[in-house]
């Protein structure tokens, strides 16, 4: 267009050397000359473009892809897609074995390398645990389930004659308890008697785990699996080292602990480390471990049981 313009303000000059009149009609030719000129190049260049513009249409439409909203933001897009794999409350996980009778607020054992200390031993309140006394057999309760159905339930052991803080006062004799209240009946678990009991605490039917209490364990000629009764264990956990889910192995661990393990004395204590047994009827019972010794209703030795474990988890 420049070229045209100086073209132009040349007219004057050149109309005086070729003898031709610079008029309106002679400038109007000049202009339409320099637009046909130009209009091949404009077509040839469009032509070039709208295939490419076609492509490109084609291509978006076929990943359904909103392009004005891409071009008013910069940076990632937002995602629709969950981030975790989350299932309801309840419904079971894929590839995660479930216990088939577990009582509600029942834990259950999963597989893990290194699985970390657990206590389901209620706490002491003040000098004592919460505990009932059976005719000098003691059962501290257990915070795991919070509450059993009455199908469960075995043969009643009487009621509890003695409620009281200090239950080591209270004698051998009759049913104590600093927990369950006086009148309450006190119930073998099915299955388990001698090693669980449960009771109504707070309207709920409570399970109780045989322990040592006031260095008081064994009675008469009772023995761990008198006081233990694990051979239904379908799963095992020992804390900091592994977790057992076969059930035919959790049986046999269960059977060189009961046939194998040496009574050191009546006394207990607790550690950092537990070792959990669950049940079939999905109770879960505990004994807390101090190396290779474990305590509930008295202290044992059993290396033997602390071996086959590490095997089984090979």
């Amino acid at each position: 267009m420049k070229n045209v313009e100086e073209r132009l303000r040349a007219l004057p000059e050149m109309a005086e050397s070729t003898g031709l009149q610079a008029d309106e009609q002679l400038k109007r030719k000049i202009l339409r000359a320099a637009q046909e000129k130009r209009a091949p190049q404009k077509s040839a260049a469009l032509r070039r473009l709208v295939p490419a513009l076609c492509a490109v249409i084609v291509l978006i439409g076929a990943l359904g892809v909103t392009v004005l909203p891409g071009l008013r933001e910069s940076g990632p897009q937002p995602t629709t897609a969950p981030l975790i794999d989350s299932h309801p409350a309840g419904d079971p996980v894929p590839g995660e074995k479930l216990a088939l009778d577990v009582p509600p607020g029942s834990i259950t054992i999963k597989r893990s390398s290194n699985p970390s200390f657990r206590s389901i031993w209620a706490p002491q309140s003040g000098a004592n645990f919460p505990l009932i006394g059976v005719n000098g057999r003691y059962y501290r309760l257990l915070t795991n389930p919070t509450s059993i159905s009455g199908g469960l339930l075995g043969q009643s052991l009487g009621t509890v004659s003695n409620y009281t803080s200090e239950p080591a006062l209270a004698g051998r004799d009759g049913i104590c308890s600093n927990v369950v209240a006086q009148g309450e009946t006190v119930y073998a678990v099915s299955g388990m008697n001698g090693a669980l009991a449960a009771a109504n605490v707070n309207g709920q039917m409570r399970v109780f785990q045989r322990v040592s209490f006031g260095d008081s364990a064994l009675v008469g000629s009772e023995g761990l699996g008198d006081t233990l009764r694990a051979s239904s264990a379908v799963a095992l956990e020992l804390s900091g080292v592994g977790t057992v889910n076969d059930p035919a192995a959790a049986k046999r661990l269960v059977q060189i602990l009961v046939n194998n393990a040496s009574f050191i004395r009546s006394g207990a204590a607790e550690t950092n480390q537990s070792l959990l047994i669950q049940l079939e009827n999905g109770i879960v019972l505990q004994m807390a471990v101090n190396g290779e010794r474990l305590i509930a209703c008295g202290t044992w030795a059993c290396p033997e049981f602390f071996d086959a474990f590490q095997e089984a988890l090979q």
